[in-house]
């Protein structure tokens, strides 16, 4: 699976045009749209310095989103080199998955509606904060990522991938939201 996070990673620091969509509360599909997102202020900035990204979920969370299996990585290249990473393995007993989460202190949200990423992405709300929804440029089936915008040049991203294209689109985005807001509930909680 780590082949797999690096390939999604590097595809999403390449420099090839992506496209950008404005907010929608609506589908979590992302859609095609203009190529520039304001992205909102943050309620509150939650630094992502120093901390585990295994331990950003609780086991209660880890249950409800059905993982059974975590392993602390780094990011070995690209844009997010050096970056502590979290692989998450689940599954229902007929389908099994992967969700990839990375602690993202060197950039915010903004690049991905900058266009220079092979994605389509569209900013929506995960728990009162600005994320941006997206997916490899002109793929339905693949993967699906939501990056929450925590902080000054940080963002909390959460991939959701399955072992089969059993799930539409908009399933997988559903599941990369509801994950990266289970994780933002963590990191809000008291110490």
């Amino acid at each position: 699976m780590v082949a797999v996070v690096g390939l999604t990673l590097a595809g999403c620091t390449q420099t090839d045009p992506g496209q950008a969509v404005s907010t929608d509360q609506g589908s979590s599909a992302p859609e095609p749209g203009p190529t520039t997102v304001s992205v909102p202020p943050r309620p509150k900035e939650i630094k992502l310095d120093g901390l585990d990204p295994c331990k950003v979920m609780t086991k209660e969370q880890l249950d409800q989103i059905k993982v059974d299996r975590q392993r602390n990585l780094t990011i070995p290249d690209g844009r997010w080199k050096g970056m502590p990473h979290c692989t998450m393995d689940g599954g229902d007993g007929k389908q099994f998955w992967t969700y990839d989460l990375t602690l993202v202190t060197n950039e915010g949200i903004a690049p991905w509606f900058d266009g220079k990423r092979p994605v389509d992405a569209k900013l929506v709300d995960v728990g009162g904060f600005a994320a941006a929804v997206y997916k490899g440029a002109g793929t339905t089936t693949y993967d699906c990522g939501t990056s929450v915008d925590v902080a000054n040049g940080q963002q909390l991203a959460v991939d959701f991938q399955p072992s089969r294209n059993q799930y539409t689109q908009e399933q997988m985005c559903q599941m990369s939201r509801q994950a990266a807001g289970l994780a933002l509930q963590t990191l809000q909680a008291p110490k």
